[in-house]
């Protein structure tokens, strides 16, 4: 009885070790992996798949990566393929069953902890989170410290303190080196179409979310992908576009794990009115796609549509143009300079013009006096920081 108990025990107890290995340091990985996987039980794609190389293999990648979708599901999946393989070498070494497992927990250890994995991870996660605007997420893993390592998660960071209301606070605490690094117009790679279009979601310009989502799903193995899917259903929904909406849900209907949720989506679709809103949405109707974050603002400002939000990203550009002069042109005489975010009035404290030298708070005129008295001893660009995070320290030292 005891030694068919351990038989059993064993296995389960490796299981239950990989699963937990899994869920704790590759989880994210495992959900962006279905994001961007697909598999269809449609002709289409099957002719794709028997005509492409290996596959076999890709058929059983693909057929997986959907059940990653839950946050379990590839953690499960790993769990069960490391116990299979560990119950079939068990077979002719039943008396090292332990070293066995032990060995086989460590390997996956390792390969969850190798340096690439671990990025892979924290890109996975960030990704994630942005999309689902779990912003504190995004925040925890794109600090500052590992954006020097990785000056992409630069624009991620930005945008989720974007969302918060706290852009201006938090700009110069990034090692920012101009206008590019608070987004990534102009990167025509996945991640530069993922991040477009969840950027543009945030702003509410829907038809350009639904533009760079398409891109998106063009950097995909297959053209398009279970996640790039859901979004185009959700954008076109938002949109009033009925027809579209019903394309992509059709599509995703023909997904196994995704036929509940294509069911869904065509059941609201259904009930959607026949009017789009489209002809009156002053964000839908602008034609964002150039590669100018400027341009981009401006346009969407000419169409009608420019929120608070919208209004910090254009001023913190100009700040890292160093185009004083239309920073300043930004506000109203009306503004209470003194109530401004502390890098506006920084940057207003470089303006010759007494009416706003004279609204500005004394703390900021008090430090600017400190910060020159500083930066007159050393005028060598590239110094330690004299005030670490200050507009003042980019203007004078540093983004050139």
């Amino acid at each position: 009885m005891k030694k068919h108990l351990k038989d059993w025990l064993i296995p389960a107890l490796l299981f239950l070790a990989v699963f937990a290995v899994e869920m704790l340091l590759q989880r994210y990985t495992f959900l962006q992996k279905e994001y961007f996987g697909l598999f269809l039980n449609t002709p289409d794609y099957w002719n794709e798949l028997w005509s492409g190389p290996h596959p076999l293999l890709t058929l059983c990648g693909d057929f997986l990566s959907q059940f990653c979708r839950m946050a379990w599901g590839g953690p499960a999946l790993v769990a069960l393929g490391v116990t299979a393989g560990f119950l079939l070498v068990r077979i002719p070494l039943r008396r090292y069953q332990i070293p066995l497992a032990a060995l086989a927990l460590t390997a996956v250890l390792v390969i969850a902890l190798l340096p690439k994995n671990r990025e892979r991870e924290r890109w996975a996660k960030v990704e994630y989170a942005s999309l689902h605007r779990q912003w504190d997420k995004v925040v925890a893993a794109a600090t500052p410290e590992a954006a020097q390592k990785d000056r992409v998660l630069i624009p991620y960071a930005l945008l989720a303190y974007s969302e918060s209301g706290t852009l201006p606070e938090n700009l110069f605490r990034y090692p920012v080196n101009g206008p590019e690094d608070i987004d990534l117009e102009g990167e025509l790679t996945r991640h530069g179409y993922y991040f477009a279009a969840l950027n543009a979601e945030c702003l509410g310009c829907t038809n350009e979310a639904i533009h760079n989502t398409f891109q998106t799903a063009c950097t995909t193995p297959h053209g398009t992908s279970f996640g790039t899917l859901r979004q185009l259903i959700k954008f076109n929904i938002a949109s009033g576009n009925k027809t579209m909406a019903r394309k992509y849900a059709e599509i995703l209907a023909k997904s196994p794990v995704n036929k509940g949720t294509a069911r869904a989506a065509l059941r609201y679709i259904d009930g959607m009115p026949e009017v789009s809103y489209l002809d009156g949405g002053p964000s839908d109707s602008a034609a964002i796609v150039t590669h100018s974050t400027f341009q981009n603002l401006r346009l969407m400002a000419k169409e009608g549509y420019f929120n608070e939000a919208a209004a910090d990203r254009y001023r913190c550009l100009l700040l890292l143009q160093r185009d004083l002069r239309n920073f300043a042109g930004s506000f109203s005489p009306d503004d209470d300079i003194a109530a401004l975010p502390f890098c506006y009035q920084q940057a207003l404290c470089l303006i010759p013009d007494p009416d706003i030298q004279q609204k500005l708070s004394p703390s900021v005129t008090n430090a600017f006096h400190s910060f020159m008295e500083a930066y007159n001893q050393v005028r060598t660009k590239g110094e330690d920081p004299i005030m670490p995070g200050s507009f003042w320290d980019y203007y004078f030292l540093y983004g050139f």
